[in-house]
């Protein structure tokens, strides 16, 4: 069976959407980078992470679907769940997980190996791309029931749980993949803001990201 793609730009929700997966339905998910959480082994559990082998591949627990993380551009008709998240939350998130190392510019520019935001969703097309689900980061915090039914529908597995570990709970075993809720309007403003909003505008209304 082809991978499943659990797809997303980088700070978009992937691991929340990994955390869900493994609480709800049971599915451990795989990732297409090698030590994914660092040496985080507690996250690892949380998350339900399965760690590629030393050839690269992933072994998956008999009945789990292949489900694998990526914020790569992969070609072909691969099943997958697309997850996105309003991108002046992603550049603030983006910018603190670097530490920050990387000024705001060179991520709202795509200066680095992920392009801009608005690029990875011209790749993916998840309005249009065939044999996808559409996630929003946002919709899955308001209305969570709802998220795991379309889960659910997609994967054609049953809903085993609906409890899911607090953010705050993951946060203090973590603190990089997974950190306590900020407001990007603190983090990204005036000059940075007009600059990502100039360039994603398209998507930002697309997505009703007001």
């Amino acid at each position: 069976m082809k991978p499943i793609w659990l797809a997303s730009y980088p700070r978009s929700g992937n691991t929340l959407v990994r955390t869900i997966l493994f609480h709800c339905f049971n599915l451990k998910t795989g990732s297409v980078y090698s030590e994914d959480f660092g040496e985080n082994k507690k996250l690892e559990e949380y998350v339900g992470h399965i760690e590629q082998n030393a050839d690269r591949s992933i072994s998956f627990p008999e009945g789990n679907l292949p489900i694998i993380k990526t914020h790569a551009l992969h070609k072909g008709d691969n099943s997958s769940i697309y997850i996105v998240r309003d991108g002046r939350a992603v550049a603030a998130s983006f910018w603190q997980f670097t530490n920050p190392k990387v000024p705001m510019r060179n991520i709202i520019d795509g200066n680095h190996k992920f392009g801009k935001w608005s690029d990875h969703l011209d790749f993916w097309r998840p309005l249009s791309r065939p044999n996808t689900l559409l996630l929003r980061y946002e919709d899955i915090l308001d209305d969570f029931e709802n998220s795991l039914e379309k889960i659910s529908v997609f994967l054609e597995r049953e809903i085993i749980s609906n409890y899911l570990p607090s953010r705050n709970e993951i946060a203090e075993n973590d603190g990089k993949w997974v950190r306590k809720k900020t407001d990007w309007k603190q983090v990204l403003a005036d000059e940075d803001l007009d600059r990502f909003n100039e360039q994603n505008i398209h998507y930002l209304n697309q997505f009703n990201y007001k």
